[in-house]
């Protein structure tokens, strides 16, 4: 479903490169293709008090605000994601996995938050990828996670209908 571009004022904002596409990851001998969706929240906010930024139509947030800055982050996660496809990305809470880019500088992360799962009722896919959100995490904004994984390994691993181990030792590794 391609996203309609966003008006407010005189500022339009091109949502396209949000638009559902299928990739490719070769694990093993094999071509795996991913069905990826992006959500409004990858571009939109919940109200803050007093609230100036235009309301989001038909948001899936209650009262959702488009978000100039998590719209600029967006425009960044197609490289991040296509990065994350050739190494790891990190286990985020429940089903979610994180793609973390630690080179913003002053404390700052580009968070990306997905899920990945096995498709049902597409020829040309066979796992899902809901890009849920994105955002540039700063030093006051807390992100846990539980250990790494390769993306192929993880590919895999949903075609198998199994998940890789999360790791909730106090001493884990984290990306920050």
């Amino acid at each position: 479903m391609p996203w309609e571009p966003f008006q407010t004022g005189d500022q339009t904002f091109d949502l396209s490169h949000l638009d559902d596409r299928i990739i490719t990851v070769r694990v093993g001998d094999a071509d795996v293709s991913i069905f990826v969706t992006f959500s409004d929240h990858c571009f939109t906010a919940d109200p803050e008090p007093d609230d100036k930024r235009p309301v989001f139509p038909g948001c899936s947030r209650k009262d959702g605000r488009f978000c100039t800055k998590r719209y600029a982050a967006s425009l960044e996660m197609w490289g991040c994601i296509e990065r994350a496809m050739r190494g790891k990305v990190w286990m985020g809470q429940g089903d979610r996995y994180l793609v973390i880019t630690v080179d913003l500088g002053e404390g700052r992360h580009h968070v990306i938050s997905l899920s990945l799962e096995k498709l049902k009722g597409r020829a040309d896919a066979k796992l899902w990828m809901r890009v849920r959100t994105g955002f540039h995490r700063t030093d006051d904004k807390h992100v846990a996670t539980y250990g790494e994984v390769r993306f192929v390994n993880l590919v895999g691993l949903v075609l198998k209908g199994k998940l890789p181990p999360r790791i909730y030792a106090q001493n884990r590794r984290t990306p920050w």
